[in-house]
């Protein structure tokens, strides 16, 4: 149990990229799915801390479109500890004091809206200086974000993710997760239905939401109580099947995961 699992992984993809130019598992699973992982990049298993209280599960890193891949990994290749310090620095040096705050993600700012109910995180309230970079930063750094899929691709599609195709992928993700205590551990987004195994789901809750004008909203939005046994421990986790779907009010829907999270 541990890091392990994930550590080795990570410095077996380095490798490859070092070696071969490609990573030989995102060319496997290429292969298993029918459907184009991006080989010729940086793989990215996670962001933030490994030891997060907070953690969210993301299915894979998204691909730009516009972007022209490569035969080969052009450029140097990290080792694996700047590497673990870059993906647990990540948030400080996009948007930290020092990073010259020019990059730009309207679902980071989105995603304090969603974490705050939590009350896990030390965000800071608007009327402190620099909040707005501080709080981003703090949403990123202080809670850990896995990526089921460190492999990016252009769309996000589970087609031909079969149990025995994930097996080796949940099994990192599992070992990370149960590495330390977690208060929370959330699955992002209806593209993991059919990715969970239908026995880890114990309740599953549909609701309206309250709109910042005080009416509920006209869409029903979805969360669910997880439980998942892994080398011998049970894993309470839930399912934010409707994060982040478009227009949904991200604030109000943390609310009601975060409430029914512990009290099913």
């Amino acid at each position: 149990m541990g890091f392990e699992a994930l550590r080795g992984d990570i410095k077996t993809d380095l490798a490859d990229l070092a070696e071969r130019g490609r990573v030989r598992r995102a060319d496997q699973l290429s292969a298993a799915t029918g459907q184009p992982f991006h080989a010729t990049a940086v793989p990215h298993y996670f962001t933030g801390d490994l030891g997060a209280r907070l953690l969210l599960v993301h299915l894979n890193p998204k691909q730009d479109p516009a972007h022209v891949v490569p035969a080969a990994y052009v450029g140097p290749v990290p080792c694996t500890e700047d590497y673990l310090d870059q993906c647990i620095h990540f948030g400080r040096d996009k948007y930290g004091p020092d990073s010259g705050r020019t990059h730009r993600s309207p679902f980071d700012h989105r995603q304090i809206r969603f974490l705050r109910p939590f009350n896990v995180i030390d965000f800071v309230g608007d009327d402190v200086s620099d909040a707005r970079w501080v709080n981003l930063e703090r949403a990123v750094d202080q809670k850990l974000q896995l990526e089921l899929i460190p492999y990016q691709s252009v769309h996000f599609s589970t087609r031909g993710m079969t149990p025995a195709v994930l097996s080796e992928h949940f099994d990192r993700l599992l070992d990370t997760i149960t590495a330390v205590p977690r208060d929370y551990v959330i699955f992002c987004g209806s593209v993991f239905n059919g990715v969970l195994q239908p026995d880890w789901v114990r309740r599953e809750h549909r609701f309206h939401l309250v709109k910042n004008d005080g009416r509920p909203t006209a869409t029903m939005y979805r969360f669910a109580n997880l439980v998942i046994t892994h080398g011998g421990q049970e894993v309470i986790a839930g399912w934010a099947a409707s994060y982040p779907q478009q227009g949904i009010p991200m604030d109000a829907y943390g609310s009601e995961c975060a409430a029914r999270y512990h009290n099913p």
